[in-house]
């Protein structure tokens, strides 16, 4: 199932409100981070994730938006 940016940052602070165990805590951050790193490359809200993890491995590889549409 593919999650937008904002269903992720939405799924990370569910998460983070109400589970407090280590395996979500740690999923949570994750999501977190994946949305927020999308975001300051200038990704819209309503990108898909998994596809860009899926072809660039890891977020820090996926290039900012507007090289991506080059």
């Amino acid at each position: 199932m593919c999650v937008s940016i904002l269903e992720a940052l939405q799924n990370a602070d569910y998460n983070l409100r109400t589970n407090s165990g280590y395996g979500i805590t740690h999923i949570a951050r994750s999501q977190l981070h994946n949305a927020l790193t999308l975001l300051e490359k200038s990704y819209p809200l309503h990108t898909l994730v998994e596809p860009l993890l899926e072809k660039y491995d890891k977020i820090e590889n996926v290039p900012n938006f507007e090289e991506s549409n080059e």
